[in-house]
């Protein structure tokens, strides 16, 4: 009989870091976070070996074009992340890269002579002193979630490693930031997006722009559209004849789109014409990106191929709670999916004899590598597995998902519902639902580690996709719905049809939480709603007024009269307004470098309910180290995951009223 999961399980667990294959010599590569160095595999007798740089963090690899080599980042002692070269046969060391940051995203010129790779200058991962030189305001997008203020010298810049000789060099400079390049298929062009002419309070605009190497001058070839950044960055591909690139965009100006505007493929000429979208919405494909909040696949591969055969194109996007595979064959203005159903892909490695190498996770299944035939996409070769020793050694609870029409009826609501470990027929169990951030990501079919635990320790987990959430059509993604009053009502309507349909969830024994947005939320149940037991609000939105001035995504106050006007709004939508309203036992966890929910937001509302109700369990729990997200050492990721799981333990798992 298999064990449960546990909390040492969840902070153990594997996740991947990149991958790539080579046809020609059969072998795939792989890095993740518990395996030293690069994993090779031959996939004509199975043999793995390890190439190491010997520093720590080692990921992202990928083969030279002749397969000979591997590519890889790795972090050394004193020297920061560096671009290594191994030999894929000896792994003896061949080039490494000598910039004073943090290596990104290295990738190999055609003939295999250079890499491109992209850089932030600051050298903070050298464990360096901190500087004692003041920092100098003067503007907005001063400061970033993870890295702090941003200095002089910290933007992202181009580099080229040679790789018979190691030279390191800089190619793009100046007070701009540049990333997801590609090359040309013959090596004479390279193209960026970079954010040269865009003001600085849109951290998140970039533009295309193209490079003949032989010129060494970066030239603008996308006009009034975004390209994409973030939260779910696209890297270029170019046509097979290398004649225009592929690249996904919005239009920020877009008619009728409140919130994070659909994202589409464009074809941008590099001589000269119009950018043309290359596809146009349909039933079974809105727009080319997914933000999936929980599928957690894919790390350090792209997102967009294209066939050097036939100039088809794959991408993934999200559609109904689904990660799926979309092609669409040249000339052709509709997606169709290729590979879909309950399950997500967000990954797709490089196209090569009729195959591609896709990142897939299943409800049953973390994150895998699999080699696709593009002929019979139902056909595929499994060549990595992650966490199979869980996989092995693990009870995994199954997930049952549902929609339902919402009471306005502008739409429907996608839920899903995971049962407590060892279910038994007569009993009842209480019930954790989890609400996603953001707004726009969504939950997906994926395997979700945390949700296993919260299983494990006896309880269901209940999580949707309300309204505000991406992959369910426009109307669905509209941002204001997530802040109206929509989406709380579709929570609370989620929480009645689950316990229509399941029987066995205790409805007096239900708990809340979630991160971010997710935080926010919880933050705002409860305050407004009585039919819960104990709260755990995570990394969260808790004052918009500390948000507009903290945050490194500042508001604005321009589409009010008066700033005593925008002031007021603000406080009016901010949880902590309602602070004596929380009359249930609430838990506060918090990063103290958090710059997108600032630290000072979680501690007004611990003093707030703390302050109204003396005698109300209360308790704030802040994590050293630790920005926007969960900790990433592995010490207080376990003891984050013990504090909600004891205050859920404590305050959920007594029967009766």
């Amino acid at each position: 009989m298999k064990r449960p999961v546990t909390i040492n399980d969840c902070c153990a667990f594997e996740r991947l870091n990149g991958g790539d294959w080579h046809a020609g010599k059969r072998l795939v590569c792989w890095a993740s976070n518990k395996t030293k160095g690069v994993q090779v595999k031959s996939l004509a007798d199975g043999t793995v070996k390890t190439v190491t740089a010997g520093g720590t963090g080692e990921g992202c690899p990928r083969f030279s074009p002749d397969g000979a080599k591997v590519s890889f980042l790795s972090s050394l002692p004193g020297q920061g992340r560096q671009v290594v070269v191994c030999d894929v046969n000896t792994g003896s060391l061949i080039a490494r890269s000598s910039i004073p940051g943090a290596a990104m995203e290295p990738i190999w010129s055609p003939d295999g002579a250079r890499i491109l790779f992209s850089s932030s200058q600051e050298t903070a991962d050298r464990q360096e002193p901190a500087s004692d030189e003041p920092v100098v305001i003067e503007d907005f997008h001063y400061k970033v979630d993870g890295a702090g203020f941003i200095r002089p010298d910290g933007h992202v810049q181009l580099f080229l490693l040679d790789v018979e000789t190691g030279v390191t060099r800089q190619i793009t400079s100046g007070a701009s930031d540049w990333m997801h390049h590609a090359w040309s298929p013959d090596g004479r062009r390279i193209v960026a997006a970079g954010n040269l002419n865009r003001p600085k309070e849109e951290s998140i605009g970039f533009d295309l722009y193209v490079m003949d190497m032989a010129e060494k001058e970066f030239r603008q070839i996308s006009q009034g559209l975004m390209i994409v950044s973030y939260p779910n960055p696209i890297r270029p591909v170019f046509t097979p004849d290398g004649s225009a690139v592929i690249m996904g965009a919005l239009d920020p100006k877009a008619d009728g789109v409140i919130g994070y505007p659909h994202v589409y493929l464009f074809r941008f000429p590099l001589d000269g014409g119009e950018a043309e979208q290359i596809f146009e919405p349909d039933r079974d494909c809105y727009q080319c990106v997914q933000f999936p909040y929980n599928a957690f696949c894919g790390a350090g591969m792209d997102k967009v191929q294209a066939d050097p055969g036939t100039g088809d194109i794959y991408f993934v996007s999200g559609w109904q709670g689904q990660g799926s595979l979309y092609r669409l064959p040249s000339g052709e203005k509709h997606a169709k999916p290729l590979r879909a159903g309950k399950r997500v892909i967000h990954g797709l490695g490089r196209i090569q004899d009729g195959k591609m190498l896709i990142a897939e996770g299943l409800p049953d299944r973390p994150e895998a590598y699999l080699l696709l035939s593009l002929k019979e996409p139902e056909k595929d070769e499994l060549l990595v597995q992650s966490a199979e020793d869980i996989l092995a050694e693990c009870a995994v609870a199954p997930t049952e998902d549902f929609f339902f029409e919402t009471l306005d009826g502008e739409s429907r609501v996608h839920g899903f519902v995971m049962p407590p470990a060892r279910l038994e027929e007569g009993k009842r169990y209480p019930a954790v639902v989890y609400i996603h951030g953001g707004p726009h990501p969504f939950y997906t079919y994926g395997f979700t580690m945390e949700f296993q635990c919260l299983s494990s320790a006896g309880c269901a987990v209940l999580f949707c996709n309300p309204r505000g959430s991406s992959g369910y059509g426009s109307v669905h993604q509209t941002y204001a719905r997530s802040v109206d009053g929509c989406a709380y009502t579709d929570i609370l309507q989620f929480v009645d049809e689950a316990l229509r349909r399941f029987p066995w969830i205790d409805g007096k024994r239900l708990g809340v939480t979630g991160g971010s947005y997710g935080g926010y939320m919880t933050n705002w149940i409860a305050s407004h709603a009585k039919r819960f037991r104990a709260y755990v609000s995570q990394r969260s939105v808790a004052s918009d007024l500390i948000g507009y001035a903290s945050s490194d995504m500042q508001g604005s106050s321009a589409a009010y009269d008066n700033y005593e006007e925008f002031m007021m709004e603000q406080l009016r939508t901010s949880p902590v307004s309602y602070a004596e309203r929380i009359d249930k036992p609430f838990l506060i966890l918090h990063g103290e470098e958090d710059l997108r929910c600032p630290l000072e937001g979680a501690h007004q509302l611990f003093t707030a309910i703390k302050d109204t109700h003396p005698d109300l369990p209360v308790r704030m729990v802040v994590f050293p180290r630790t920005p926007h997200d969960q900790p990433h050492i592995p010490e207080l990721l376990k003891r984050y995951y013990q504090e909600m799981h004891d205050w859920f333990g404590q305050y959920l798992k007594r029967e009766g009223s």
